[in-house]
């Protein structure tokens, strides 16, 4: 599967906004892919932000890219 190549303006997000606030939950997403995903997400459900700590993590594990690798064309 494809992996999206950006590297720059990156946020972790939730992938479940029910799934809590671990490193389990977190995923690093450009907004661009964000942006396809948000019409997938329940309208205004917002989980608690996850810590310094926890995204600093998720930054690290990604390799500092973006980890979307949906097919269809985020970009």
């Amino acid at each position: 599967m494809a992996r999206c190549i950006r590297t720059r303006k990156l946020e972790v997000y939730h992938r479940k906004s029910d799934g809590g606030n671990g490193l389990d939950n977190a995923e690093v997403l450009c907004p661009a892919c964000r942006e396809a995903l948000s019409a997938a997400l329940p309208a205004g459900v917002y989980p608690p932000a996850f810590s310094a700590a926890t995204k600093q993590t998720a930054l690290r594990n990604s390799g500092n890219r973006c980890e979307c690798t949906r097919t269809g064309g985020c970009h």
